[in-house]
């Protein structure tokens, strides 16, 4: 053989070898660098954080930063994970919730807690679908705001439900033979009456008369002696507690001694202050919170989540609260974090398309009490709780 051929073979031998080892050490780095990288989750947070609405978002960030405090690092898979909060200010806007929501889609959200609003969630719903990104609201209650999509979950009743549990009560618990149900002309009650009709001609349920009826003591007058002729054993009426005390009164002083219903609006610690107790007394009140939220409630998970909430705030050096408390829809918030991060356990995956599963099948025992998802993503038979008046106070019933 050429000398000259032998020691150029040689030489390109080892040029071979050279780049193979190269290539090797570049890999085994890399693998390296992968491994010892740190693995995230992150998890969206959309809410209201300016203007005279902020608390509602103020409020559930400390809930989601609080959870994450607390399940930070998780370990899904075999591998430990940091929990990442990208928290966006939509502003109670529909269409700057629009553009956070895809924000949150450029920056790699798993999962999505929000928004404040029916018209913000509504708006974000379909970004966050195109990409199968799940979005929990805890507060939004509005019937239409997802109507088609299989992404959407919400951990607080919907509307709809708040008042079947009025209609509920009235027909199954208190058997009303003859039931009138007022409201005071307002938007709020008169939907809400317009809808607690709707339930009892769906459900068959008889009922004697509807009111509508303004705050003028010369009409609850008329109102009260039209009453005393239907001589109804049941009145349910939609109006703030002043209202309420007054057509009470009116009531009673033309000797009808029907027993009063009635809902948030009307429930109020002053509502005494207004009238003697023995005018009140028997006065029920349904709202559409959980026993363990409701007033005076005394649930250990509750009562600690309020600890832990006050505290994890007073360490807070960054940032101000502009209320003291956690809020309404704080423990929704706490327990839709602990949701994701439970489904993504039991299906052993981060990704959305696996652990999406997961969470419509959840079966969770929280805060705001058992959660579990219908084919639409709402709570299945989340409950209210009833209040009674006794002696001048608010009791549960």
């Amino acid at each position: 053989m050429n000398p000259k051929g032998s020691r150029f073979f040689v030489f390109c031998k080892y040029i071979i070898f050279s780049m193979a080892l190269i290539l090797v050490l570049i890999l085994i780095f890399n693998f390296t660098a992968c491994e010892n990288r740190e693995k995230v989750i992150k998890i969206g947070s959309q809410a209201v954080l300016s203007g005279e609405d902020k608390f509602f978002g103020e409020a559930q960030l400390v809930s989601l930063e609080l959870a994450v405090s607390e399940l930070s690092p998780v370990k899904i898979g075999g591998f430990d994970y940091r929990l990442d909060l990208v928290s966006k200010d939509d502003e109670g806007n529909a269409e700057k919730a629009f553009l956070i929501a895809q924000e949150l889609v450029e920056e790699n959200v798993t999962a999505v807690i929000g928004s404040t609003f029916n018209g913000t969630t509504k708006a974000s719903i379909p970004v966050f679908a195109e990409f199968n990104i799940p979005i929990i609201t805890t507060s939004a209650q509005g019937l239409d705001i997802a109507l088609g999509y299989s992404n959407f979950f919400r951990v607080i009743m919907n509307s709809k439900q708040r008042i079947e549990n009025i209609v509920n009560f009235l027909n199954d618990e208190l058997k009303p033979k003859k039931l009138v149900i007022i409201d005071n002309s307002e938007e709020y009650t008169t939907n809400l009456v317009d809808s607690m009709v709707e339930i009892f001609n769906d459900k068959k349920i008889a009922y004697l008369k509807r009111y509508t009826i303004k705050h003028d003591l010369n009409e609850y007058q008329v109102l009260a002696e039209n009453l005393l002729i239907d001589e109804p054993d049941y009145i349910f009426f939609a109006a703030n507690y002043g209202e309420l005390t007054d057509l009470i009164t009116e009531v009673r002083n033309i000797g009808l001694s029907s027993q009063f219903v009635t809902e948030q609006l009307g429930m109020d610690e002053s509502i005494s202050l207004l009238a003697d107790k023995e005018l009140l007394e028997g006065l029920v009140a349904v709202i559409g919170e959980p026993p363990s939220l409701a007033k005076y409630s005394e649930d250990k998970k509750a009562v600690d989540f309020w600890r832990k909430y006050q505290d994890f705030v007073s360490k807070m050096k960054d940032r101000s609260i502009s209320k003291e408390g956690p809020g309404p829809y704080a423990p929704y918030c706490y327990d839709s974090f602990y949701l994701i991060i439970e489904a993504m356990k039991r299906s052993n995956s981060i990704l959305p398309e696996d652990f999406m599963g997961e969470l419509k099948k959840t079966s969770y025992d929280g805060i705001v009490g058992n959660i579990k998802f219908n084919s639409n993503g709402d709570r299945v038979d989340p409950p209210s709780t009833i209040f009674i008046m006794k002696n001048g106070d608010w009791v549960r019933y």
